[in-house]
């Protein structure tokens, strides 16, 4: 059994526009699967948790939708040691271009499906107040970065720019509208147990990858690794100097500004006096202390190439669920 979890409302409805040719495809009709549509936020956390106690083998589970719903999905399988698959129909797309997933999503669909073997991603791990722990599967950033992140997702232009395909500029507009706004952050920095005090900090950025924003080269020295994360500390800095900042973030020469500084932790703990903005994979949030890491068990990322997956369970006809 392959199953299918789709956010129809992702990228302004790309990701359903997506998933409705996915169907159309012959190597989608010789599938025994059942698909799950979200119908609200922390929807597919759910469905993702519920998969265990299903009575049939699942071969993969294979998200279409952006990196929101990934991340609920990665949180709701938990240490679930089930293939995840992904096919990008969101507006930022950030991990599937940190991870090179490129091709039309016919084409991921055959290279998620055509393998018996899959590959380990560590996603990062955060813990936030006394919160359990949780997974991301790009970034978690706190102050400036969380700001841009919550004005953009809660502004009507969002939509517009989605639905003719620049998405990037929604970012770009409520970039300009925080920048004015924004007041710098004081804040215990703790990296591997060494504390720092920063004193009007701007934001703090950790990754898996380089990318934010939708294609933002955040971290651009930053790799998967099994033990460390790659972090990025803006400080004190002119509202002018911002801008410089962001205008090179795309290239990733933003690093050359004496303002920013990047390094790798094991271990990274934050903790301020009164509440900050935190983004993590998009979706915003606030908190006054927090810890990130990685977590002890990666995840299984289906298609890593060898021969066709093999279908053990007789054909079934498809399903379609609203759970």
């Amino acid at each position: 059994m392959v199953v299918f979890i789709v956010n129809p409302s992702a990228g302004n409805g790309r990701a359903a526009r997506i998933f409705t040719n996915i169907q159309k495809s012959s190597r989608y009709q010789d599938l025994y699967c059942r698909t799950f549509y979200t119908e609200y936020e922390g929807h597919a956390e759910k469905i993702a948790a519920s998969l265990s106690r299903q009575p049939y083998e699942l071969k993969a589970v294979i998200v279409v939708a952006g990196d929101g719903t990934l991340h609920e999905v990665m949180n709701g399988l938990g240490t679930q040691e089930i293939p995840l698959g992904f096919i990008p129909g969101g507006s930022g797309n950030d991990f599937a271009r940190g991870c090179g997933l490129k091709g039309k999503p016919d084409v991921l669909l055959e290279k998620i499906l055509g393998s018996e073997e899959e590959s380990l991603w560590w996603p990062g791990a955060y813990q936030h107040d006394d919160n359990r722990e949780r997974l991301f599967a790009n970034s978690i950033g706190f102050g400036f970065d969380a700001e841009v992140t919550m004005k953009a997702n809660q502004a009507g232009y969002k939509r517009v720019f989605n639905r003719l395909g620049i998405g990037k500029v929604s970012y770009a507009i409520a970039l300009i509208q925080v920048l004015f706004t924004f007041r710098p952050m004081d804040l215990v920095l703790e990296i591997n147990g060494q504390p720092r005090f920063l004193h009007q900090c701007w934001m703090v950025t950790i990754g898996n990858h380089p990318y934010f924003g939708g294609g933002m080269k955040i971290l651009p020295e930053a790799r998967m690794q099994k033990d460390k994360v790659d972090t990025l500390i803006l400080h004190s800095i002119s509202k002018w100097k911002v801008l410089g900042v962001f205008l090179t973030v795309f290239a990733g020469k933003h690093t050359v500004f004496r303002e920013v500084e990047t390094l790798k932790a094991e271990r990274v703990r934050l903790a301020a006096d009164q509440p900050i903005s935190f983004q993590v994979d998009g979706q915003p949030a606030s908190c006054r202390t927090a810890t990130v890491g990685k977590p002890t068990q990666p995840v299984k990322i289906a298609g890593a190439g060898g021969g066709p997956l093999k279908e053990k369970t007789p054909k079934q006809p498809h399903q379609n669920t609203y759970l």
